[in-house]
């Protein structure tokens, strides 16, 4: 039924469920898992006060640690990983990237790190549904999930 999934992360409490959900589904399916972090370039940083290139380092060191573990479950599973960091506005570059590959269904979170950011800039995820012409699965903090399809 699938035989590419995607995983958009962002290594929130949400995400680390949809990990779990992701795993199963393309370890069900016998499909590759794609896993996606996203270095948000929305916001703004007073470089007076950070040095931006030191954020995106940071955020970077934090994606390959949030895909890292999106790896070993993989492999405990027995699962094909692709993993990526890609930089950008998370719902562009995940849209992007699922008609790149061919991805067959999404597994993102429900909420990710931010809700501040979520207000402030929308929801990735429900940008996820309203714009993707694939199923995308919502997965919430306790595993529940809901699906578009």
């Amino acid at each position: 039924m699938y035989s590419d999934v995607l995983l958009a992360t962002d290594g929130s409490e949400c995400a680390r469920a949809a990990t779990s959900h992701a795993v199963d589904l393309a370890a069900t399916y016998d499909a590759t898992l794609h896993a996606l972090y996203v270095i948000e370039t929305r916001i703004g940083y007073d470089s007076g006060v950070v040095d931006p290139a030191t954020i995106e380092d940071d955020l970077r060191a934090e994606g390959e640690s949030v895909l890292e573990a999106v790896g070993d479950e993989s492999r405990a599973r027995d699962v094909t990983l692709v993993d990526r960091i890609r930089k950008g506005v998370p719902e562009r570059e995940i849209a992007d990237y699922v008609e790149r590959e061919g991805i067959d269904i999404v597994v993102v979170g429900t909420r990710g790190k931010s809700a501040f950011k979520t207000i402030l800039l929308g929801s990735t995820s429900e940008a996820l549904v309203r714009d993707l012409s694939v199923p995308v699965v919502l997965v919430s903090a306790d595993g529940e999930t809901d699906s578009d399809t």
